[in-house]
């Protein structure tokens, strides 16, 4: 329900309470009128996450949202489309009427509208994560030739990546045969570094928290162009 602070629209964030880059990423993108509102849940149980999302989304209703956002990049859990439809049925259950996107959503959403068909598929944590990620993909009929994780062992040291580290990770993974990159796991904060690694890769690179946002803000028909933070994001 818009309000005083966001007369255009009211957006329920529910993000990971470990993902501290999360926030400060979305606020950076907020055109004006847009009112951020954050939730939390917790990632502690990483078989229980699906289940953790479920059982507290009815917090982020506090704030009289138009649209509830989920942070969270779910596929990296091993779950397939139906699965992930399941998913997205009890939380849409949990939360009514209200409009929800989930950063699964949105980066279908912003392969599509990219025209992606051969990508490559970075993930901050281990190889296994992105291959659960390649096996997701595959299944909505991308091709994903090639992945890799960063490797980062603790979760709380994701969010000290800097542009350097993403950077070497991406060209690690750039062949002639990539269309675009998609990079999930929204810990790792690169919003502000998509334009760069674009311009040195020549192609697209999808970001999870950059993808995110855009795709809740279409999806409440705010068409304001993101500036500084790549292709995608001027994309209507």
């Amino acid at each position: 329900m818009p309000d005083r602070f966001g007369p255009r629209a009211v957006i329920a964030l529910f993000v990971p309470l470990q993902n501290a880059n999360m926030q400060p990423e979305y606020e950076a993108m907020r055109p004006d009128g847009v009112s951020n509102q954050i939730y939390r849940f917790s990632l502690a149980r990483p078989d229980k996450v699906p289940e953790a999302a479920i059982r507290d989304i009815e917090g982020a209703l506090g704030c009289w949202p138009d649209l509830v956002v989920i942070g969270n990049s779910v596929e990296m859990r091993g779950i397939t489309p139906p699965q992930f439809d399941e998913y997205r049925a009890g939380l849409q259950a949990k939360i009514g009427a209200v409009p929800l996107v989930t950063a699964t959503d949105a980066t279908l959403a912003a392969l599509k509208i990219m025209g992606a068909k051969r990508i490559a598929v970075i993930s901050p944590m281990s190889d296994d994560y992105s291959q659960y990620v390649t096996d997701f993909y595959k299944m909505h009929g991308f091709q994903v030739p090639y992945h890799a994780g960063m490797q980062v062992g603790l979760p709380q040291d994701i969010i000290r990546i800097g542009y350097a580290e993403a950077r070497e990770a991406f060209l690690a993974l750039d062949h002639d045969d990539v269309d675009t990159f998609l990079h999930v796991g929204g810990a790792l904060g690169i919003a502000d570094s998509i334009e760069k690694l674009e311009h040195e890769l020549g192609r697209p690179v999808i970001s999870v928290n950059v993808a995110t946002y855009w795709h809740a803000l279409r999806t409440l028909g705010i068409s304001d162009p993101l500036n500084g933070f790549g292709q995608l994001a001027q994309m209507q």
